[in-house]
């Protein structure tokens, strides 16, 4: 009836909330909470019940309150976006695929089993060496295991073009890896990743799972058949493939940055410090895998570069559409971070030998005077037909360079 009379109750709680209960059976107690971080948690309620004869009851209830995304209408055109764009990037890397080199595998197999040892032997371990070494959250250590076990991406070809590696090679490599991601990706998910999905208290749905390969892996043989039925198409697409591949790169930086921007203010320093390491090792321990077995300079290059360049947007998919939420948002932080470091390495390395390269030309330039023997009739230099060559025979990669060059400014 009055405060004095509860005194014992206040000496027991520093601040509770006091209910007087006469006739009553049932009141209704309304919380109001501010997150202030996209996460899990789990809210306790405690009911202690003083009865007139000083007898007590106690009740307690466990309330698991999850954080998730923003439900905007970007964030919906996005992802609505996303796999379409994923399914049409799929068609395009089975269309530019030659069908003439697959016979490749059955005459020379060595260096694309090197490769596939390379991809599913080598990243899915070098992924949870990584976040065991770097102390991952289990989120983060899934996350980074699933990058891991996903094939290689279509930008490794437009790499090994530039690094004048074997491109044939390449776009075999990545069609093995996709294809063959439909039975590596679920064997490594439910055995060595049952440990990180436990620790979460999560599944991955088996079907959930096949359905993101089979968006990337069923477009890629369409387009693989496409191409076998019509050379044309084949040249179309290769013509336009470089603009293509500008507007998907300038797409997923500016609107992908715009709708995940509150996922990338949430990247720490840490992160953005360590997760790279797996394509970045992927790259020089994919390159030791294949010289230990003796390929050669040119298939070195190629199966490093097929190596360390993962298809995040496999990762991206698996994530989005099969994890729960909020752990699927929180996840693709990770994919988000290396997808975005993956090649700037290469962008610096580039540059770099770009320069040198002309720098050589120059200076061979002047350094070359025509000597009377090499004149024709007409007083024009036979050393200046044979540039005239050799410049068609390179005007392909200068442009390519200069495409580059431009985009990066």
């Amino acid at each position: 009836p009055n405060k004095n009379a509860l005194g014992h109750i206040f000496n027991a709680y520093p601040s509770p909330t006091l209910i007087r209960i006469e006739n009553l059976t049932t009141f209704d107690v309304i919380w109001s909470i501010e997150s202030i971080s996209m996460d899990v948690t789990n809210l306790t309620f405690s009911l202690n019940i003083f009865y007139d004869d000083d007898s007590v009851s106690s009740h307690a209830w466990l309330l698991r309150v999850a954080v998730t995304p923003p439900q905007r209408l970007i964030d919906r055109l996005f992802y609505i976006t996303l796999p379409i764009l994923i399914i049409f990037i799929s068609i395009q890397m089975g269309i530019l695929l030659d069908t003439k080199i697959l016979m490749d595998l059955v005459k020379n197999p060595k260096p694309v089993i090197i490769g596939f040892l390379a991809q599913y032997g080598l990243m899915p371990f070098l992924a949870m060496a990584i976040a065991k070494i770097f102390r991952y959250s289990p989120l983060y250590s899934l996350a980074l295991f699933v990058i891991g076990c996903c094939p290689g991406s279509g930008a490794s070809n437009q790499w090994t073009i530039l690094f004048d590696g074997d491109v044939n090679l390449s776009a075999l490599m990545s069609f093995v890896s996709t294809a063959s991601s439909f039975v590596m990706m679920p064997l490594y998910f439910y055995t060595i990743g049952r440990i990180y999905m436990a620790e979460l208290s999560i599944t991955v749905p088996f079907l959930g799972l096949c359905r993101s390969l089979a968006l990337v892996v069923i477009p890629y043989g369409l387009g693989i058949f496409i191409s076998y039925c019509s050379s044309r198409i084949h040249e179309i697409v290769k013509t336009l493939v470089k603009p293509v591949m500008l507007f998907l790169l300038l797409f997923f930086l500016v609107f992908g940055t715009i709708v995940n921007w509150y996922l990338i203010v949430t990247i720490d320093l840490y992160t953005a410090l360590t997760a790279p390491l797996l394509p970045y090792l992927g790259f020089i321990l994919g390159a030791a895998i294949a010289w230990a077995f003796g390929l050669n300079w040119c298939h070195i290059k190629t199966v490093g570069i097929e190596a360390g360049i993962q298809n995040t947007g496999i990762a991206f998919m698996i994530m989005f559409y099969s994890f729960p939420q909020p752990y699927a948002s929180q996840a693709i932080v990770v994919p988000l971070v290396v997808a975005f470091l993956t090649t700037k390495p290469f962008w610096v390395v580039y540059l770099i030998r770009n320069q040198i390269i002309k720098y050589k030309k120059r200076q061979s330039k002047k350094q070359k005077q025509p000597l009377p023997s090499e004149v024709d009739d007409k007083g024009k230099s036979k050393l200046d037909k044979d540039q005239q060559q050799i410049n068609e025979e390179n005007i392909e990669q200068e442009e390519v360079i200069d495409l580059m060059e431009n985009f990066v400014k």
